[in-house]
């Protein structure tokens, strides 16, 4: 009953959404293509990108809303015409050329505990290069790339535009989103695999209403060729799995889910993925050419911030592999309070 009265609320949100006025325009591929498997099979219908009057967006069709409620993830084609991904790989490139040694920093911030303030006392990208010598690097991540991007560019536009936003507030069945964060993701040749996770394990948001849109800045190739996304289908609604076990060790077939492969996914393409949806990436081949992707999370406004003094929080459940993207603003936001702050812009408000 709760599925089908949430089938109902998202149809009235894509209703509006397509009768309602807007900005940007939008051409896309036909749907289809590869949808390669890691583990179980799973067939895919895809968004056909027709007209949508509002953005240009994908229809996101009610069989498309079904799969995403179901299965925790999502591919539509041709989300950015050509031009417009190309235009956002170009800045993406000189905004990691940029900060590359800020994200080298987090990276050891993670994964190297015993160096004291990184971003103090490694002062260098060789030095973050030798403290990480140790361990598997999977990514490097730039978070928030927008807040210093060009006025007018493609990274703003793509981030904080209604076209993505109101695609957000369908899949969540808002009335309105805000941009938690957007991240970066950079994999090098010879990266290892990214390990299974939950985004909203690494947040500091009480809530279930959280969907990330990933977009390639390269054409992806499915399986093992490349470091396209792997999802463990079902898991965003698997409570037992946080509850009991540790979603990063455990059997997430013997679980009873299929394992797939996000597919071939080509510039302008994208996966949206729900906040508990446990997924991964495979390793960066030796010899192939650099992934990066930009991650865009958007949230429910009115999404609620997580009260640590009162939650049963498990030790260990929370991760503060992020802590760099929400630090500039969680202090000024009540615990427990609406997440609302000129950091977390409001994108998309229907009406």
């Amino acid at each position: 009953m709760g599925a089908c009265i949430h089938m109902r609320v998202m149809q009235h949100h894509l209703l509006a959404l397509q009768q309602g006025g807007g900005r940007g325009s939008g051409r896309g591929r036909g749907g289809g293509g590869d949808g390669g498997s890691s583990g179980s099979s799973s067939t895919h219908t895809h968004a056909t990108p027709t007209s949508n009057r509002a953005f240009g967006a994908p229809d996101l069709t009610p069989d498309l809303l079904l799969q995403y409620e179901r299965a925790g993830w999502l591919r539509t084609r041709g989300v950015l015409p050509a031009d417009a991904a190309a235009g956002l790989a170009t800045e993406i490139e000189a905004h990691v050329s940029r900060h590359r040694l800020k994200a080298l920093q987090q990276r050891v911030r993670v994964l190297c505990p015993e160096v004291v303030d990184p971003s103090a006392t490694i002062t260098s990208e060789a030095a973050a290069m030798e403290a990480l010598s140790h361990t598997e690097l999977g990514f490097l991540q730039f978070f928030n790339t927008h807040r210093t991007a060009p006025q007018g560019g493609a990274i703003r536009g793509t981030v904080l535009g209604e076209h993505l936003g109101a695609m957000a507030a369908v899949l969540l069945g808002v009335d309105a989103v805000r941009v938690y964060q957007d991240c970066v993701f950079v994999k090098q040749p010879g990266f290892g695999e990214t390990n299974w996770h939950s985004d909203l394990r690494m947040t500091p948001f009480d809530t279930n209403a959280s969907v990330t849109c990933w977009l390639p800045m390269r054409a992806v190739e499915s399986g093992e060729r490349d470091s396209g996304l792997l999802f463990a289908e079902g898991s965003h609604r698997d409570f037992a799995l946080p509850f009991w076990h540790d979603a990063r060790t455990a059997d997430l077939e013997a679980r009873g889910y299929n394992v797939v492969s996000a597919g071939r996914l080509l510039p302008g393409d994208c996966t949206w993925h729900h906040g508990w949806t446990v997924h991964s990436a495979g390793p960066q081949l030796p010899g192939s050419l650099p992934r990066t992707a930009l991650a865009v999370t958007f949230i429910a406004d009115g999404a609620r911030t997580l009260d640590t003094r009162t939650c049963s929080l498990r030790k260990g459940m929370r991760h503060d592999e992020d802590a760099e993207s929400y630090s500039d603003w969680l202090s000024a936001v009540k615990p427990g309070a609406p997440a609302r702050h000129p950091l977390l812009p409001l994108t998309y408000k229907r009406g």
